[in-house]
């Protein structure tokens, strides 16, 4: 079973989750959490039990250039870019690399073979484990914006370790790196406060959910911090809740030191839940 984890915004504790349920998992199956929250991934922090140092490998990907580092004007290769790489400043072309996806479209297009392509590294994957838990992380390189690409190379890795299942922190909001991470789950948990700010970013993350044909359910955390009626939602894109973790001190402690809290008793009692539900669905 493939198990993502996503949010409608940052901080709500889809790591936390992410990180705790793959640890509870692992102790009776073979169980992958795999990073996909690639521009700051920091699952890996919370396992400092497992294997030092990483296996690690270069996310590349081949980028257009020009021949020369610039060529004439014929306005054919600068239309087909849709990224908006290739930009024309009197008469001459240039190819910016950092806006560059690597499609291929210009160098086919171009008529008079002044495109090439070199290969150009924009992230890594790492990997490592802690005894039935196998830990893959995506990076993507700093200031670079091609995440989509990190995460599809995490995503291949994390497919061809054998698991019974495969848990995928991925990013949050219901972006493109939020669909690519999302894409081809089996569900897809969604942890929200209750608040009136994260459950207007829950209901983007269920309609992207719902447009893409994945179940889904929610988990809220800190629960009894608001009074935002997420119910409403919830009925509404047919995703039940399944879990409730109320807010702690020692839970808030653990998630500032960025360690696991197998201690809190609260969080246990959730993971269980979620751990039933997932079983009766399987």
């Amino acid at each position: 079973m493939i198990i993502a984890i996503a949010s409608g915004k940052g901080g709500t504790g889809k790591t936390t989750l992410a990180v705790h349920l793959a640890a509870r998992l692992a102790k009776f199956s073979d169980t992958t959490l795999v990073d996909l929250d690639v521009e700051a991934p920091d699952s890996d922090a919370y396992f400092p039990e497992a294997q030092r140092p990483y296996t690690s490998a270069a996310v590349s990907i081949r980028i257009a250039e020009a021949v020369d580092g610039e060529f004439a004007d014929t306005s054919a290769c600068a239309s087909l870019c849709r990224f908006g790489a290739i930009v024309s400043i009197k008469g001459i072309l240039r190819i910016n690399a950092g806006l560059c996806k690597g499609c291929g479209r210009c160098l086919r297009a171009c008529p008079k073979g002044s495109i090439r392509e070199r290969p150009m590294v924009i992230g890594q994957i790492g990997e490592t484990r802690w005894e039935r838990l196998t830990l893959v992380r995506g990076s993507l390189a700093i200031g670079d914006i091609r995440a989509t690409a990190v995460i599809d190379e995490a995503k291949k890795r994390a497919a061809s370790r054998p698991f019974d299942f495969q848990i995928r922190d991925c990013p949050p909001g219901a972006t493109c790196p939020t669909v690519r991470a999302a894409h081809g789950a089996d569900i897809c948990l969604l942890v929200a406060e209750p608040t009136d700010f994260s459950v207007h970013d829950l209901a983007g993350a269920l309609r992207m959910l719902q447009g893409m044909g994945i179940a889904r359910a929610i988990v809220l955390n800190k629960a009894g911090t608001g009074q935002a009626d997420y119910q409403s939602l919830a009925m509404r894109y047919d995703a039940p809740v399944i879990a409730e973790i109320p807010w702690t001190e020692s839970l808030a402690k653990a998630g500032a030191a960025g360690r696991r809290a197998d201690g809190d008793a609260d969080l246990a009692q959730a993971i269980d839940s979620i751990v039933s539900y997932l079983g009766a669905l399987s």
